[in-house]
């Protein structure tokens, strides 16, 4: 379904991608872990051209794309096929939440304005606020905001929704309710790809989970065996001081 290959990307002399691969199938829950400088969001970033890559190809079905030199054409297919849910959630303050899911499918995607508000409140009311359409985002919760931006990701029915650390910005007592939307979403059979640090989701929803450091995959598996048979020592160290315990691996 889609495909990354040999995506590098740096910033003057810091190469933060070095070389990266990854390959997603319908209904994957590919979850995405390592430090912070690891490379994680922008390779995220680079998968529906946010970032332009240095090098790289995507596969995304019938489209083979250059990740540098891509088409605006391209660019604009890849985009009508993913979904994207940012950290800060990426709101305009001065439009509701109905507004803030409309205006991609109306000014984007050309979708008359009936048709947008109709899908916009189903979006809404999937996510758990079909009551909050007419609030502006300084009378939601973070939480609430961000379920806004899942129910904005999901209201185009992309083929892949791409997370990039949905709840880091959130108050420990809000993660939990955008989790389980997330979850919802797996469950219903959504193609998502998460970087996150949230590690009961690996654990629980993951089809896949990635290690990354340093700009490359240093391994990935199951949940079951990245978190309990990781094979690198890097992963190893990341998962004892994520978790806090001590765990006894054998390498």
């Amino acid at each position: 379904m889609l495909k990354l290959h040999n995506v590098h990307k740096s910033y003057g002399n810091n190469e933060i991608l070095k070389g990266v691969d990854l390959e997603i199938k319908k209904g994957d829950i590919i979850v995405i872990l390592g430090p912070s400088g690891s490379g994680k969001t922008t390779f995220l970033r680079t998968i529906n051209y946010l970032e332009r890559a240095d090098q790289g190809t995507v596969d995304f079905d019938d489209i083979h794309a250059d990740l540098k030199s891509a088409s605006k054409k391209e660019v604009s297919e890849i985009r009508r096929r993913t979904g994207f849910v940012f950290q800060n959630y990426n709101l305009f303050a001065n439009k509701t939440a109905l507004e803030n899911v409309t205006e991609g499918l109306i000014v984007a995607r050309k979708i008359p304005k009936a048709q947008a508000i109709e899908t916009a409140k189903k979006a809404l009311e999937r996510v758990g606020l079909g009551d909050r359409c007419g609030y502006y985002p300084s009378q939601l919760s973070g939480g609430q905001q961000q379920r806004v931006g899942i129910a904005r990701a999901i209201a185009a029915n992309p083929e892949v929704i791409l997370f990039d650390e949905p709840t880091s910005a959130l108050d420990p007592e809000l993660v939990g309710e955008v989790l389980n939307v997330m979850k919802d979403l797996a469950k219903e059979g959504a193609t998502m790809i998460v970087v996150t640090h949230e590690m009961s989701f690996a654990q629980q929803a993951a089809t896949e989970v990635v290690y990354m450091e340093g700009g490359v995959v240093v391994e990935k598996g199951s949940p079951q065996e990245i978190f309990s048979h990781p094979k690198d020592e890097k992963t190893v160290r990341f998962l004892k001081r994520i978790l806090r315990q001590d765990f006894d691996y054998a390498i």
